[in-house]
């Protein structure tokens, strides 16, 4: 039997991996521009991406789009790198409940 098989049928499979995307979405973003609350909060696909476990997007009422990254340190790093080489970027760091926000 095939590896992916033992871990369940493809629709337990989907919902497993989905369950643990949902359980990296930080409660709330902090917007590296003005530091108010981005609550709307979208999973982009990490599909392809080795090393990301999870990214989320948010856009700002002040008009910034605001990246959240989760993974090997040295993946999340190239992913903010690969960002910024087309667009002024503002890194910033925070804690998954929106709380302890620096930006760079």
């Amino acid at each position: 039997m095939g590896q992916a098989k033992q871990r369940g049928t493809q629709a337990e499979r989907i919902a497993q991996a989905q369950a643990r995307i949902e359980a990296k979405r930080p409660e709330k973003l902090v917007c590296n521009h003005c530091s108010a609350d981005v609550t709307q909060i979208n999973p982009v696909s990490t599909r392809g991406l080795r090393g990301l476990d999870a990214i989320w997007v948010g856009q700002c009422e002040c008009g910034h789009t605001t990246f959240a990254a989760s993974g090997d340190p040295k993946a999340v790093e190239a992913f903010f790198f690969a960002l910024s080489e087309n667009t002024e970027l503002t890194l910033g760091s925070q804690k998954q409940d929106g709380s302890e926000h620096e930006t760079a």
